[in-house]
């Protein structure tokens, strides 16, 4: 056993020992939250952490859920939240908090702890899109998320253009509804965060930069898992973006998404760079 393998091995059972006396929230080495959406990544940036590090993705999630939609329903004020949000850290008290929630309250997180890092994991807008709909052609039986899915996009009725008539038929969103949204809200992060407190990794590039991550949480290498950096995959996925007419597609795309396109994913001009 090399010298470097013994030290690191001391100095993580000295850290788990003064956790166990002080407690999760006063031993904590980073405070970093994931605030990809949903279906970029988000799970996998939690899980690629080992056991020593107090990660968890979407923790929480029904009861954020309802303090989010109240807050913008005005039903609490900005600071019940935020206080809310600070006394939920502290019962959590976690390292690593990654979810798709945490972009839509951005804002009130760089409020409420100005020391935390983001890690904002983007997909490109294709294959988002169709996993996302793909979500929807197989609605979540779970009520919490029904609600966020309708607080996020809408609960309709929607209007279809001729040519997406197949996604009407499949009871899936407009087109705009998705590409509008990836765009606005991947946006919201890049304009919120400051520089040097966000991370910004595409989903397809997790895995090779992993170590990375670690390095800008404050982390050691040691306790990342590349194994578990391409979690939650979708075996019953279809192509159907596919379904859609082309040149419809390419044109709301050139819309809604192309400068961030061309910013994160210059490689891919078209449906037919990718991987659908």
């Amino acid at each position: 056993m090399s010298l470097e393998t013994i030290t690191n091995i001391c100095e993580d059972a000295a850290f788990a020992v003064k956790r166990l006396v002080l407690g999760p929230y006063r031993m904590r080495r980073v405070q970093l939250y994931g605030v990809g959406m949903g279906k970029s990544g988000t799970h996998s940036i939690a899980k690629m952490f080992s056991r020593r590090v107090r990660a968890r993705h979407e923790p929480q999630a029904p009861q954020l859920i309802d303090k989010v939609i109240d807050w913008r329903g005005g039903r609490i004020s900005e600071t019940e939240m935020v206080e809310w949000l600070r006394a939920r850290d502290r019962e959590l008290a976690l390292e690593v908090d990654a979810s798709g929630i945490n972009l839509q309250i951005i804002d009130l997180l760089l409020q409420a702890f100005p020391d935390a890092r983001f890690v904002l994991s983007i997909r490109d807008c294709y294959t988002w899109t169709n996993s996302r709909m793909n979500d929807d052609l197989h609605p979540s039986t779970s009520e919490a998320w029904s609600k966020w899915a309708n607080f996020v996009y809408g609960p309709g009725p929607f209007v279809h253009a001729l040519e997406e008539q197949a996604l009407q038929k499949g009871g899936i969103r407009p087109l705009d509804t998705y590409l509008s949204s990836w765009a606005a809200r991947n946006s919201r992060v890049l304009a919120s965060v400051p520089p040097e407190r966000l991370f910004v990794v595409r989903t397809d590039q997790i895995r090779q930069r992993a170590y990375e991550i670690a390095g800008f949480a404050g982390l050691p290498r040691r306790v990342i898992r590349l194994h578990r950096t391409h979690e939650f995959h979708n075996p019953r996925k279809v192509p159907l973006l596919r379904e859609i007419d082309r040149g419809f597609l390419e044109r709301k795309v050139e819309q809604h998404c192309r400068p961030l396109m061309t910013r994160f994913f210059p490689e891919i001009k078209s449906l037919d760079d990718t991987k659908l």
